[in-house]
């Protein structure tokens, strides 16, 4: 693979490139944002794309909230059992 600085095509890149930022120039800012952040994380590295895409998993409340309410049910389940042993 051959970087862009030494590639032949370079020129035709970069007037493609000045085509696209005329139009981002009219169009939402949000979007424009959104497209360069996509374009943007698609030049990272592979270990460095994984990172940012977990990185919504990375904090305690997301696996918190989870885990509490499986223990929960759990819980309840142990206690409809032992109640129902009581019962009986």
């Amino acid at each position: 693979m051959v970087p862009l600085k030494e590639s032949s095509n370079k020129e035709i890149l970069q007037t493609q490139y000045e085509q696209l930022w005329i139009e981002f120039l009219n169009s939402d800012e949000n979007k424009v944002e959104r497209i360069l952040n996509r374009a943007q994380r698609e030049l990272l590295p592979t270990k460095e794309k994984w990172l940012q895409r977990l990185k919504p998993f990375q904090t305690h409340l997301l696996w918190i909230v989870p885990l509490s309410a499986l223990i929960v049910a759990i819980l309840l389940y142990v206690i409809f059992i032992w109640v129902a042993l009581l019962v009986e």
